[in-house]
């Protein structure tokens, strides 16, 4: 089995990189500009979320029941979202592929989409001590398959981390097929005759292309090394997500404040007519027995 790898890695090992280097590349292609169109939905939303506290607080909203409210909030939020088609997806409908649009609307409302999952989540907000809001985010954003999935089967996750790991290991691979063409090579230096110029010089032409071979695997691997760490620079996928779930968490931190901070307005303002009926009768009462002092010593 392993005479069977080499051989095949001695004859097709640089094929095999540039294979591996186009499926990347694609890979990547694919992965940045779901990125970059999760970063265009997903703040769209959270501005419109920002808006929509800022109104109500403008309004003096209040809050006197959280679940309500959070639902109150998201559906306004979700009804401003656009109608319009933003993205081509496919959707298994009767065992038929169908191509149709997905407005942002249902990206980020679906089901299974942001709202839905924040939604989910209403325990947390309902809770008087502060959540981890990173944890809260993990876990609102993990469950949206538009947000963790390519083309909703792949984890983005998971090609992200091969996209960076494959640097390194072209450069591995490189080095193994130098060792596999050095390997190669030193056999037929044994095998030369020098009594034999004509066979020799057959031995040492193989020699060399054994050597070359080792060489151009090496200058191969540091060279598709260099173009995926150049791309992995200048455009980071996972630099693109973490910049839009922090704006999420950021978006979502607000909501719990926002939420928690009108409820207890609101439960302030609903104490303060019994606050003050009992300082009235406590201020009765201390008149009263003023009055009953002062008929006494009068």
């Amino acid at each position: 089995m392993i005479e069977l790898i080499l051989d095949f890695f001695s004859h097709y090992l640089i094929e095999f990189m540039f294979a591996v280097l186009s499926v990347a590349l694609s890979l990547r292609w694919l992965a940045y500009r779901h990125s970059k169109r999760d970063e265009a939905y997903f703040s769209r939303f959270t501005r419109e979320l920002s808006a929509t506290l800022s109104e109500d607080k403008e309004k003096n909203v209040k809050v006197t029941e959280i679940t309500h409210s959070l639902n109150d909030i998201l559906g306004r939020v979700n009804q401003k979202l656009p109608e319009r088609n933003l993205r081509k997806v496919f959707n298994e409908e009767k065992s038929t592929r169908m191509k149709r649009g997905l407005s942002l609307k249902e990206y980020v409302g679906s089901k299974h989409g942001l709202i839905g999952n924040i939604q989910s989540e209403a325990n947390v907000f309902c809770s008087v001590s502060q959540p981890d809001f990173y944890q809260l985010t993990e876990r609102v954003m993990g469950e949206d398959e538009n947000w963790s999935k390519l083309f909703g089967k792949v984890p983005i996750d998971g090609v992200t981390r091969i996209l960076d790991v494959l640097p390194t290991m072209f450069i591995i691979l490189g080095v193994f097929g130098t060792f596999i063409g050095i390997s190669m090579a030193l056999p037929e230096i044994a095998r030369m005759d020098f009594t034999n110029l004509e066979e020799s010089g057959n031995t040492l032409s193989q020699f060399v292309v054994n050597v070359t071979f080792a060489m151009k695997t090496s200058i191969a691997g540091i060279f598709f090394s260099i173009i995926l760490t150049t791309l992995n620079t200048i455009s980071p996928i996972e630099k693109t997500r973490e910049i839009t779930f922090e704006k999420v968490e950021t978006v979502l931190q607000t909501l719990w404040y926002h939420l928690h901070a009108e409820l207890e307005n609101s439960s302030m303002d609903s104490e303060l007519p019994k606050i003050r009926n009992v300082m009235e009768k406590i201020l009765k009462e201390l008149q009263s027995n003023s009055d009953s002092k002062i008929k006494k010593a009068s």
